[in-house]
């Protein structure tokens, strides 16, 4: 069960903490998240096969420094959360879901009161003995269960409403380009325009946006069907989701 609890340097999650204090800890890998593309592809994951040369003597070592290399990774999300509820709501989701489908050294995940980025820690000399003595086959295991933890957590991540709403508003490079891919469709057109209103109103609480913020973050993608925008427009006005 996922806890919430508090200290004087960090807000802890179970599996995920949340430092107050900038973190400075370096990681292996960066990476920033787009939506658009598969996540497995981004993540830069070395995965392992069982073959021969996994039981040649010696090439324990060599495995031993991929795992390492693989634990460490930092995601960044091109933008920041509204709020640390936001983010902690979708950890604690996802450590529910997730977590109890693996094994309990796994991985430990961390970020700051910054919350525009997810990390999965590097190894500490702890984390390093629960394996020191790990045969080639076992470690070659453990390490894809580390690529697999991490793509599933970065996927439930990334594919969570919370996220998907902040990413319509707050990364301009992923709201037009999901606007351009259904521009001349006039239903998807107006499902996404209540869907971008939505997420202004649960994400940032503000019930009333200027009209000109609208018209230039959405409006030029009703370029096909104008009529649809103004009429969506003229709606949201009456209802006072918009002002001139």
């Amino acid at each position: 069960m996922c806890w919430l609890g508090t200290t004087d340097t960090k807000y802890n999650v179970n599996h995920f903490t949340l430092h107050i204090d900038t973190y400075t800890t370096g990681f292996q890998v960066h990476s920033t998240i787009n939506l658009l593309k598969p996540i497995e592809e981004q993540l830069q994951r070395r995965r392992l096969n069982i073959g021969p040369h996994v039981v040649q003597y010696g090439y324990e070592e060599n495995l031993k420094k991929t795992i390492e290399h693989n634990a460490s990774l930092r995601i960044d999300f091109g933008w920041a959360f509204e709020s640390m509820s936001h983010f902690t709501a979708i950890m604690n989701e996802c450590i529910e879901k997730v977590i109890p489908k693996y094994n309990v050294n796994v991985g430990r995940m961390v970020s700051d009161m910054r919350c525009s980025w997810l990390g999965f820690e590097p190894h500490n000399m702890y984390d390093k003995d629960v394996y020191k003595h790990f045969r080639p086959i076992e470690l070659v295991i453990y390490n894809n269960e580390i690529i697999d933890f991490q793509t599933e957590i970065v996927k439930t991540v990334s594919t969570h409403p919370i996220y998907i709403q902040h990413a319509l508003i707050r990364d301009t490079w992923y709201r037009f380009e999901t606007f351009k891919a259904i521009r001349k469709d006039r239903v998807l057109l107006e499902e996404k325009y209540h869907s971008y209103m939505k997420s202004i109103r649960e994400i940032s609480g503000v019930t009333s946006i200027p009209r000109d913020i609208l018209e230039d973050e959405i409006g030029t993608h009703f370029l096909y069907h104008p009529d649809l925008f103004f009429e969506l427009l003229e709606f949201s006005i009456l209802k006072g989701d918009v002002y001139e």
